[in-house]
């Protein structure tokens, strides 16, 4: 559901004013509060966003928008798009390349128009989704081989999902810092928190908890996010 989130047993993939103060400022780390407080960009440029995602990255929005909020929410979301984009399918082909601006504006959309404006409330519903789209077989292989084997292979992942921007990670003990470059998607306010929502559920996923999470914007294409886990 209007997520970035992709889990199989192979890997995972972090399918998140202007909000230019926040990207312009001198690189520094910002919490989740500070994330879910940044400005938002307009619907007519995050609309206009260069690149595509992969219809995996937006898998079952309508089946799961009907779950948590009823049939009459998917056509809410629907009326709140552009008319070029509402004919999006309830279940888009995986493999289908879609406007990347789209799985921003349905998260906003969700947040504005289902959850009252609150940011904070999309989490839970996000790792509810991935959770049940996760099999047994592949839960285990996570919680057998904990996060980072997986966010280690962001750097193949990403492109499979997104063919904007490049990912890679670097790896210490019970650490994972991820570095987005080359994208103008990596300083968009609701890119970046739908990142550290997916984070934070899919360390938890693993069975480990979450010690630390982190954002630091640099400059308008590139960002980099840390998580530590125990």
């Amino acid at each position: 559901m209007y997520s970035s989130v992709t889990i199989d047993s192979g890997g995972f993939a972090l399918a998140v004013g202007s909000g230019d103060e926040f990207a312009c400022s001198e690189p520094r780390e910002h919490g989740l509060a500070d994330v879910i407080s940044r400005p938002r960009w307009s619907h007519a440029r995050t609309l206009a966003l260069p690149g595509r995602c992969r219809g995996s990255v937006i898998a079952r929005w309508a089946e799961n928008t009907r779950r948590h909020f009823g049939d009459a929410a998917v056509e809410r979301l629907r009326a709140g798009l552009p008319a070029w984009a509402r004919d999006l399918p309830d279940e888009p082909p995986e493999d289908a390349w879609f406007p990347v601006g789209i799985q921003l504006r349905l998260t906003e959309l969700v947040i504005d128009e289902l959850l009252g404006g609150e940011a904070s409330r999309l989490e839970p519903l996000l790792c509810e989704d991935v959770a049940r789209g996760v099999s047994r077989a592949t839960g285990l292989f996570l919680r057998t081989v904990g996060p980072a084997p997986v966010l280690g292979r962001a750097k193949q992942i990403h492109p499979s999902l997104y063919d904007v921007g490049t990912v890679h990670a670097q790896l210490t003990p019970g650490r994972a810092s991820l570095h987005c470059a080359d994208a103008a998607l990596f300083g968009h306010p609701t890119w970046s928190l739908l990142q550290l929502f997916a984070h934070r559920g899919f360390v938890e996923l693993t069975g480990r908890r979450v010690a630390h999470l982190g954002l630091t914007t640099l400059g308008h294409d590139a960002a980099r996010i840390d998580v530590a886990w125990s």
